[in-house]
This record gives C-alpha cells, structure tokens and sequence, in this order.
C-alpha cells in the first residue's frame, strides 16, 4: 500500500516538527550546560526540564521520513546504494567540520589533544560501538553514531516491513531488544570485559539498540499514515488529527509526571510512542501556529541547530546571567535568553546549512548523476559491442 507515496517533495509537517525537536534540546542544554544551572520558571519547569526527549522525536522523525522518501524514490535505479551515499554526504560534511573546530577548541581553551585513534573512530562515524567513543569528542554528536547504525539496516527493514502487522511486530522486537541490552550492560557488561563499571551509565543510555524501538515508532507511525489514513476525508484527516494531538498532550504529561512508569515498557519507549501520536497529529492537522514559513525554515537547518547550539549556549552564559539580573522575573529573563540564544543559533545554522550542508547534498547528487552517466555510456557501449 506504500504506492499511495506520490514522487518525493519535502513534507512540511515533518520540517517543522525537526524545528521543535531542535528548539526543545536547545531549551534543555540552556538550563543544564551553565553553572549553577539557570532557573526556570515555574509554569514550564515540567516541560522545559525534559527537553532532551527532543532527541527521541529527532529518531522517530528520521525513521518515518527516511521511510517516505525511501518510497518516493522506489523507482530509481541502485536505489540502496543513492540512499547510503545521501545520508553519508548530509551527514559527515558538516559533523567533520565541527570535528575539526572541536579539535582546535579542545587544543587551546582546555590544552587537551585528541589522539588519533580518537580522531579516527569519530570520523568513522561508527564511534557507538566503542564504549570508550560513544559520546564522540564533540557535544552532543552521540545522536550521530546512533543514526548511522540505523542508516545501515535501514533499507533492510524498509524492503521487508510493508504493512502495519509488520511494523507493530517489529516494534515489539525492538523493546524486546531494548531491555536485552539493559540486562546485559547490567549484568554481563563488565564481567564480560566488554565495558569498566565507569562505563556502565553511558553505555546503557546512548548504545544504539537502547534507541531501536524509538527508531521503530516511526516506521510504525508511517505505515499507518500513508497506509491507511492520508486516505480519509479531509474532514475526518481533521478530526483525527485534533485527537491525536489532544492524546500526545495527554500522554506525554502522564510520561513526564510518572505516570506511565513501567506501564508496559519503559518511559524511553514511551517517548517515542508518544511522539509517533505528535508527528500524526500535526500530519493529518498541520495547525498554521505550528507549520508555518518560520517553523519549516529552522527545520531545514536544524541539523545545524543541534550540533551548533551546545558550544554557542556555553559562551553565551555570562549573558543569561546578566538578563536574570537584570529583569524583574524568571519566565522574562528565560524567555530574553531564549530569544537571543535562537537569533544569534538561527543566523549561524543558515550559513553553516548553505556552505556546508547543501554543498554535501550537493555532492551526493553529482556523484548519482555522473553514476548514471557511467550506466548509460556503458550501456551504449554494451549496445555498440552486441551489434558487431
């Protein structure tokens, strides 16, 4: 049923929700990276403090598009392969830029050289399957070595799960998978050599198998809305989108206030059950204050956003504490550091997408185009050979 697919363009729902993916994380690292930590205010304390869960919506997100564009793109030639040199050429450009910005950072505001067995399991991309490399040397690129092992059995997954059975029993496999991972980092982890018990905490929470099941709720959550309910009329698309959003709502405030605690899996996977329901909700009703010119722009760079925004929130806490001074009360002061913090993000993560980012997608093209170019002048030659 993936036909209903029609030849990829870019779905606006899904960039603008890769906006408040990014902008949830920025909020998060805003209160956690000075010290003392910044104090929020009271009213979005509950929310703004678990703003790292943007990591888990930034996975769902990229399993469903990957899957819509995978079958958009279903007709093309060595359609496996353009997948693999897509996602390598929109992800290493500007990650090995940074890679090396961190490296020349790291020599001269904490004189700490990175050693070249370092340098090259991060450039490897691959860097999750080292205990000693998981977080990679540069802030918050861990999400990086878990996308790329999803990246890798991607396309498996896609060629054997085509229906909604299949994506629901994946799922389960996955949470299955989860929790093995849990109890062999728990109890096998070190007396297997594998891991020192310092290791344990980062491991468990950053290895790629802990994140499968988020990855799987996008798949999930795009068999469902392409198979079955991008069919509805517009008035019932409209009706079940408020639903779905109203029930994110619901469910992602039990998440966070305990209440789904051990209910079936753990919070994790509830993470990303719940922002499979979002990513419907905003799908079937792209309500205008959420989709939007604005929002769908940021989406475009929040790849830059991300892996931007952790060093420029380290050098801009001097002046949110400056600001807390200054206004009279926490939610001004928070939302002026906010402002600021996004303005100053916003302008670095557009050039950085133009010169870096596009020029890397740029790349994958050329390299697909003069592929095929190749497959037509052999082809010919093929042709002219036969005809002797």
């Amino acid at each position: 049923m993936a036909n209903r697919v029609e030849p990829f363009i870019r779905l606006d729902f899904l960039d603008a929700l890769r906006c408040f993916a990014a902008l949830y994380v920025v909020v998060y690292h805003m209160v956690l990276i000075p010290e003392p930590d910044l104090q929020l205010p009271e009213w979005i304390r509950l929310y703004a403090s678990h703003g790292g869960t943007g990591v888990s919506l930034f996975f769902v997100l990229s399993a469903f598009a990957l899957s819509y564009s995978l079958d958009a793109r279903r007709h093309e030639p060595r359609v496996t392969r353009r997948f693999y040199l897509r996602r390598l050429l929109r992800i290493a450009p500007l990650f090995y830029v940074m890679m090396f910005l961190y490296y020349i950072r790291d020599i001269f505001l904490y004189d700490r050289f990175h050693s070249l067995d370092t340098v090259l399991i991060n450039a490897s991309l691959f860097f999750n399957l080292f205990p000693d490399h998981i977080r990679g040397y540069v802030w918050a690129s861990w999400t990086i070595g878990v996308e790329i092992l999803f990246y890798l059995l991607f396309p498996i997954l896609h060629h054997y799960i085509r229906t909604l059975t299949a994506a629901a029993t994946l799922f389960l496999v996955a949470v299955l998978l989860a929790q093995g991972w849990t109890f062999f980092i728990d109890h096998v982890g070190v007396s297997s050599g594998y891991l020192t018990a310092e290791q344990i905490a980062d491991v468990k929470r950053h290895g790629f198998l802990h994140h499968l099941p988020l990855f799987i709720c996008g798949i999930l959550a795009y068999r469902l809305f392409f198979d079955h309910l991008v069919v509805m009329s517009a008035e019932r698309k409209r009706q079940y989108g408020l639903l779905f959003l109203v029930l994110f709502v619901f469910l992602y405030t039990a998440l966070l206030t305990g209440h789904l605690n051990r209910l079936l899996w753990d919070g994790h996977v509830w993470q990303g059950v719940c922002y499979a329901i979002l990513i419907l909700g905003l799908g079937l009703t792209p309500l205008r204050l959420l989709v939007n010119p604005l929002t769908v722009r940021l989406g475009k760079v929040s790849y830059s956003l991300y892996l931007l925004h952790p060093t420029l929130v380290f050098a801009l806490a001097p002046v949110y504490y400056w600001l807390y001074d200054q206004m009279p009360n926490r939610t001004s002061a928070f939302a002026l550091s906010f402002l600021v913090t996004v303005l100053l993000l916003a302008t670095m993560s557009i050039y950085t997408y133009r010169y870096v980012e596009r020029v890397g997608i740029a790349w994958g093209e050329a390299l697909i185009k003069r592929g095929e170019a190749r497959a037509r002048g052999s082809g010919r030659l093929a042709g002219t050979g036969s005809g002797k």
